[in-house]
């Protein structure tokens, strides 16, 4: 596997590896049915910082957070951990 956080030159295997990075990789069943239950617990967090945490620019920051969870839980399961 490619480590892009040690790389220093752009070998094949980089190049391939950051190529692959951005690429469209369409899920199976198996990796919907995960992303859903990421999805549900993120969302219910979500829900209980809206009903228990008063209005300020850290809760705004905290459910930010917690949106950029999802993308990178879905990186996660889209690549099966490779990054």
């Amino acid at each position: 596997m490619a480590d892009l956080n040690r790389a220093t030159e752009l070998s094949p295997e980089i190049v391939d590896a950051v190529d692959d990075m951005f690429e469209f990789h369409p899920w199976d069943e198996a990796m919907i049915e995960r992303g859903k239950v990421v999805r549900r617990a993120l969302s219910d967090a979500v829900k209980v910082i809206i009903a228990t945490v008063p209005p300020s620019a850290d809760r705004s920051t905290a459910i930010r957070k917690l949106r950029e969870a999802r993308m990178d839980c879905n990186s996660a399961i889209t690549h099966d951990g490779r990054f």
